[in-house]
């Protein structure tokens, strides 16, 4: 029998990626193209204290004209960081990011971030589940 996703250490995007709190917004920006990434995780310290989406970037860079270049991802970071554990159901990590208004979690497991999962992830885990839920109920018919 197949495995579905179940918990977000099925589905998050591995491993975290981050980025100095005093980096730029144009170096973080390149990082997340490279990577083909939503958002990078903000250290500071040795501690991750917020998170930059590409959702941050437009509505708090380029719609008011900033200069990435000149502007540090501090000043455009979302916080205070949200997190899950990593076995947590998925349903739940679905809750917690309409409860917060967000569309990406970071994904600990005791200290250190070990990933992301992003509200698309999240999507396509409960479709999956739920065409594989369908088709088992086809086959039961035939």
């Amino acid at each position: 029998m197949e495995k579905f996703p179940s918990v977000v250490s099925d589905i998050m995007t591995s491993p975290a990626i981050t980025v100095d709190a005093e980096a730029n917004v144009r170096d973080a920006a390149l990082l997340m193209a490279e990577k083909k990434i939503g958002s990078v995780i903000i250290i500071e310290g040795g501690t991750p204290v917020g998170i930059v989406t590409k959702r941050d970037i437009i509505r708090k860079l380029v719609a008011l004209c900033l200069d990435p270049c000149e502007t540090k991802v501090k000043d455009i970071m979302s916080k205070p960081l949200i997190t899950i554990g990593k076995d947590v159901g998925i349903l739940e990590a679905m809750r917690k990011m309409q409860e917060h208004s967000i569309t990406q979690l970071v994904v600990r497991d005791g200290g250190a971030p070990e990933g992301v999962v992003s509200e698309r992830d999240v999507t396509r885990a409960v479709s999956i589940a739920s065409l594989g839920s369908f088709s088992s109920l086809l086959r039961r018919r035939e």
